[in-house]
Formats: C-alpha cells, structure tokens, sequence
C-alpha cells in the first residue's frame, strides 16, 4: 500500500499546487457533506426511503442542480480571485487528454 501511495503521490496532492488561499477549498468534505446531508434531508421527507431507484435519482438530480446553482450564484472569493491560475494548472496537467 505505501509503494502504491508513493506512486500515486501527484495525484493525491495535486492541491499542493493550488494558490495557497484556495487550497483549504479543496481539501475539505465540506462540499460532499454537503451533498450527503441534502440527500439525507430529501429521505426524511420522503418517509425515511426512497420509493424506487429513480426516485432516488430524481432525488440525486435535483441535489446537484441546487448545489450547482448555489455554488455558481455565490462562488467562494478565494476560488474566484484565482479562477485564472487554477485553470491554467487544470490545462497543464491534461492538455491533450480526451476527459469524455
């Protein structure tokens, strides 16, 4: 396990590279707390369940377009101020790769 951690250390600390103000943003789970409480608030008020496994889905797409919209009317000022660098650090990295 240590060799492969040792392998794999650039991708696990890619945020190291990051401006220093913005990297405690990437660091944390906040945002996937986030995400995990919204989906445990929408299962209390569906009765403690989720019907089927699209009502769950369904469930999952509203999630994500709130914190979508959330996230995109209120951007974190950090993130923001540095928007510029990040993305040059993002096209470094995978210039040339096919993400799709």
């Amino acid at each position: 396990m240590a060799e492969h951690l040792l392998n794999q250390k650039d991708h696990y600390l890619t945020f190291l590279l990051f401006p220093e103000d913005t990297r405690k943003h990437f660091y944390t789970t906040n945002a996937v707390e986030s995400i995990n409480s919204g989906i445990e608030r929408m299962r209390n008020d569906l009765g403690g369940y989720f019907a089927s496994v699209r009502s769950l889905e369904v469930n999952l797409f509203i999630q994500f377009c709130n914190l979508h919209d959330l996230w995109s009317r209120k951007p974190i000022p950090a993130v923001r101020a540095n928007i510029y660098e990040l993305n040059q650090l993002f096209d470094l990295r995978y210039a040339g790769l096919d993400l799709n």
